[in-house]
């Protein structure tokens, strides 16, 4: 199915709307973490809740999980090593590279800043059903789906003659 789209009011934008939520979530969730006292930013966050799932991980790979480019996560890297709760050390088979572990303190930190973040989301999801909130997972899973389509297709260089060149990559 192809959508056809017009121009429209910016308010009324798919991707502007997207934009504004991240934008208003992060900045709410980042007054939520200060009223309990942490100095936290939601992409520190970010960053922390990958290493909760996996520490010791490159920090190449910690950005490509985090959805960060190598400068962010540097720059985020600095700020959550700066206030103790991470550590960076050379990894073993290539020096020149780090991997990216968790201190005591920021163990600590999941258990309370977890309780912040659940709290936060139940209010900013206020009046959905668990079936709204999966819904809704799965059209932004469907939009990154078909953006990362676009970003391989931008990549390739094969020609897109009609004869063996690409076709569409996702079907609606």
């Amino acid at each position: 199915m192809t959508l056809r789209l017009s121009v429209f009011p910016l308010d009324k934008s798919p991707g502007f709307l997207l934009h504004r939520t991240d934008r208003q979530m992060a900045a709410g969730l980042q007054r939520a973490f200060q009223a309990q006292g942490h100095e936290l930013t939601a992409e520190q966050w970010g960053v922390l809740s990958r290493l909760w799932e996996e520490e010791g991980i490159h920090q190449s790979e910690l950005a490509l999980r985090s959805a960060k480019d190598r400068h962010n996560i540097t720059r985020i890297l600095n700020v959550l090593e700066r206030n103790g709760f991470i550590r960076r050390r050379p990894d073993h088979r290539d020096k020149r590279c780090f991997n990216v572990h968790l201190t005591a303190a920021g163990r600590a930190l999941q258990r309370q800043v977890t309780p912040i973040v659940l709290d936060y989301l139940e209010k900013c999801l206020a009046g959905f059903t668990e079936a709204d909130v999966e819904a809704l997972r799965r059209l932004h899973e469907r939009i990154l789906g078909n953006l990362e389509g676009i970003q391989v297709e931008e990549e390739d260089p094969r020609p897109q003659d009609g004869h063996g060149g690409r076709g569409s990559r996702h079907e609606t």
